[in-house]
Parts: C-alpha cells; structure tokens; sequence
C-alpha cells in the first residue's frame, strides 16, 4: 500500500479552467469580451456580447459550409463509388458537429452545475479505517487521460489537414465542390485554411467533449470505490471514532490482506494510525426494545459511520441522476456518429486504389472511433458495475458482529443500491459492453451491405 505525496495534493482540482477556455475558443461555449475591450466600452450597448455572436457564427460558418459543400458534391458531382464515401464520412462528421456544438452551449449551466456539485460534495478520501482510497488518484489518471486523449484527437484529425503538404499536391484536404475555382489564387488559401480550421474544431470540439464526460464517469467510480473503502472498514473506523482500540487496529493492520483488484484505479493507501481521526456526524441511538438490543459495542460509533456512509451514498446516486440527465442526448448523437464512421471506413479501408497516405489516414481514423467508442461503452459498464458493488461490500462488511441500529441503516444503503445507475443515450440505449458490440455489429452488418452493392 502506498502513501500519497504533496504532489497529489496539489492535483486534486479538475483541469475544468483550461477545458473552460478551450471550449470558449471554439465558440462552443459563450466568450466574455469586456477584457478585451476599452475600459470605456466595456458593459457598455451589449458589445461583448455582440462579438460573441458573430464570433460563434464565424465558428458555425466553417463547420456548416464544409457540410453543405460536401452535401453539394455528393448531389451534382459525378463521383466515383470510393471518392463517394469519402465524400460521405466528411459529411456525416461535419453534419454531427453542428448540432453537437450547440448542444454544448445549451447545456454549459448543466455541466458546469456537474463540476461545481462534485467540488462542493464529493469526498477527498474514504472514512478512517486501516486504508483507505484518495481521490487524488482519480485526478491524476484523468489528468493524464486528458492529455493523451486530446493530443491523440489532434493527431487523428489534423493529419487530414496536412495531407496536401505531405504528398506535395495543390489540393485540399477535402476536394469537395465549390462555387467558385478554388484551385486558384487566393481562393485556394483562403479554402484550405477554412478546411484546417474545420479540422481543428473537429478535434477540439468531439475531444473536450468526450474528456469532460469521461472525467466526470472516472471521478465517480473513484467516489464509489472511496464509499465500498468505507463500508468494508466499517468497524476499524467506529474503533477509530472511539479512540480506546489503538492496539487492535494495529494488529490488524499488520495481518490484513488487501486485495486493490476491487478498486478501480487499483490505487490502496495504508492509513496513519498515530494521526488519524474518526470522521464525525450527527447521530442518535435509535429506541431499542430489549429484545434488540444485542452487540452493543461500539454501537453508537458504528451507526455515527453508517449515517456518514448513508450520506455519501445519495450524494453519489444524486450525482449520476445528474450526468445522466445532462448527457443523455450527446451520448445518442456519439453512438450515431461512431456507427456512420465506422460504416464507411471500414468500406474506404477495403479500397484497393485508396493511396498509402490516405489509406494511414483512414486507419487513424477508424483506431479513434473505435477506442472512443469503447471508452464510453466500458464507462457506462464500470459505473453500473460500480453501484452493484456497493451491496457486495456491505455484505463484505462485518455487519453480523454490530446491533440493530446498525442493521437497520444498512438496509437502507441496500435498498438503494438495488436501483442500477445507467447511462443511456436518450434513454434508449445503455452505456454497456453489450451496447459496444452492438454497434459493431450493426456498422459491420451495414458495411457488408454497401460491399455487395459496390
């Protein structure tokens, strides 16, 4: 078991400020331009809020356009069955963009009520006990995870762009019809920038978006487990609360065996003894007839840490009522778009005339839905599985040597734990693995289909 460090410590805030300014950038969420503005001006005929308008429209024009040009090709451009379906995969990811940036400026108050309710109520560590698990873990996995996952969404997206300096082509990233003759000077430019822009805001956009999700799931699997850490110490932390059992804690700190496969981050910290104390809560012995009122020791103690557990447990389950009411619509829009990517690079991966460049591209691609895909189905599985694991650790717990005050509370965590925490994409579909293979099926069902008819 290990110790954490100060540098934990100071990772323990969400990189949110940063995600928050990025997505600002990207117009995706609404930009405050009273800084940049003259003092005198500043709050003053709704100027900042005019330029965010027309700067989220300048966004919105670069993902519209290339949408509509594309839509424009594959109805009046005569082309080829693979140029086709090239055409078709920018087309679906542009048209998905559109609506998906506007989902996140409807829905920026829910998210940010998501990061601000996780910063007031949840836990930095599990009640005192013999170990205990730390949410600085989760925090430096997810930070560590933000990074990977953008910068690999930036690799995906923007290799597209820099295709033509690549091959050395005058050519676009996405040769497409337009109405003016774009393959001359300035208009070439002024298209491939629009199309690096495009490609850029693909990235940024889908990448934060499914980082703020995912951090979100991580942080309250974490959370779970910080609860089952609790409930399985259950009687060390009411011995600690009492403050007369320090040489029985000990020894059985010394002799207990930790499994860390229950946890998630598999992340186990072994607790100071010498320093700790007992998490506190308001609590009352409840009336007991004299036929209940057996193992009474440390009763008082255990059902204070019941209550606190109790707590945290509907802190929790009103959390993941929260993340799912927010997500619910982005999450069928990613399995819709994850599902037509998948369909039509699998085709373009088939094409026997599809260059070595670009045939790289499409694997990147397809390697990215893919993992996305399953990042969110394995998400959605583990958290469900994380609020199951909560009965198993009660059951887990010592709860046949406490009393019936004690029992009593601990029908309650088990009545609630009973109800299953799903994420769904509109309520119709379950995050889950069943979900992942699925959609595999399904896009490798409908791929066979368009092969057939090539």
């Amino acid at each position: 078991m290990l110790r954490p460090t100060s540098e934990d410590d100071q990772t323990l805030l969400i990189n949110f400020r940063l995600l928050e300014r990025v997505l600002r950038l990207m117009a995706v969420w609404p930009m405050d331009f009273n800084p940049y503005l003259p003092r005198y001006l500043r709050g003053r005929f709704f100027l900042s809020e005019l330029f965010d308008f027309g700067y989220q429209l300048f966004w919105y024009f670069i993902c519209v356009h290339i949408a509509a040009f594309h839509i424009m090709s594959v109805l009046t451009v005569d082309l080829s069955y693979d140029e086709l379906f090239l055409t078709l995969i920018t087309t679906s990811i542009y048209s998905i963009l559109v609506p998906l940036s506007l989902y996140l400026r409807l829905y920026e108050s829910n998210i940010r009520q998501l990061y601000e309710f996780s910063q007031r109520h949840f836990r930095k560590r599990s009640a005192a006990g013999v170990h205990y698990v730390s949410i600085s873990s989760s925090y430096r996995f997810t930070n560590r995870y933000q990074f990977w996952w953008i910068a690999s969404c930036l690799l995906g997206t923007m290799h597209w762009a820099i295709y033509p300096i690549l091959s050395q082509e005058r050519t676009l990233p996405f040769p497409c019809w337009y109405p003016v003759d774009v393959h001359q000077s300035p208009m070439y430019e002024l298209a491939y920038i629009f199309q690096v822009l495009g490609q850029l805001q693909v990235s940024l956009v889908f990448g934060l978006a499914s980082a703020l999700f995912m951090v979100f799931v991580f942080v309250v699997c974490t959370q779970f487990d910080m609860l089952c850490c609790s409930l399985s110490n259950v009687r060390q932390s009411a011995m600690i609360l009492n403050g007369g059992y320090g040489p029985e804690l000990r020894e059985y700190q010394d002799t207990y065996e930790l499994d860390t496969r229950d946890y998630v981050l598999q992340e186990v910290f072994r607790e100071d003894l010498d320093t700790v104390q007992g998490t506190k809560t308001a609590s009352r012995l409840d009336q007991l007839s004299p036929t209940q009122s057996y193992l009474m020791e440390l009763a008082p103690e255990l059902t204070c840490v019941m209550e606190d557990c109790i707590q945290h447990h509907l802190i929790l389950l009103r959390f993941c009522q929260l993340l799912e009411n927010c997500y619910h619509p982005y999450v069928l829009l990613k399995l819709l778009q994850i599902l037509l990517l998948l369909c039509f690079l699998s085709f373009m991966a088939t094409v026997e005339s599809l260059s070595t460049m670009k045939l790289i591209n499409v694997l990147e691609y397809f390697m990215l839905s893919m993992t996305e895909l399953y990042l969110y189905c394995f998400l959605g599985q583990t958290l469900k599985n994380q609020g199951l694991k909560v009965g198993d650790a009660l059951w887990k717990s010592p709860w046949h040597l406490c009393g019936a005050s004690y029992r009593r509370r601990l029908l309650i965590i088990l009545m609630n734990a009973q109800r299953p925490v799903r994420l769904t994409g509109l309520k119709l579909y379950e995050l889950n693995l069943e979900t992942y293979y699925t959609v595999l099926k399904a896009a490798f069902s409908y791929y066979t289909i368009i092969k057939k008819f090539r």
